[in-house]
């Protein structure tokens, strides 16, 4: 789906046609000129259109309300039965379920 041109992206065709027409008088000798022209007026069209432009917001890269309270019962459905197997290993395993669990709560928190 095209959307109509705008008056700008007229006012570069018409240019665009007007040095078309003037390439076929004079001959290729001033094509230099002419693309310089042209990008010249381009390049201030897109400047313009950008400046113009509505500023898109970057989305947060924070955790809501309810997704940190979703990561915290994610860690404990998760982390009763990895607690529960760290049981057989000792405390050493015990005390690194606890610590994973507290840190990605701690992380999702913040």
């Amino acid at each position: 789906m095209m959307t109509p041109p705008q008056p700008q992206a007229d006012d570069i065709r018409r240019d665009l046609q007007a040095t078309l027409a003037a390439r076929r008088e004079m001959g290729t000798g001033y094509d230099d000129q002419f693309l310089d022209a042209l990008v010249e007026k381009l390049t201030a069209q897109v400047r313009q259109e950008i400046a113009t432009a509505p500023r898109v917001q970057q989305p947060s890269s924070r955790l809501s309300n309810e997704q940190r309270t979703g990561v915290a019962i994610c860690s404990l459905i998760f982390g009763i039965p990895l607690f529960a197997i760290a049981t057989t290993g000792g405390l050493p395993y015990i005390l690194a379920i606890v610590a994973m669990i507290a840190l990605i709560n701690l992380f999702a928190s913040r």
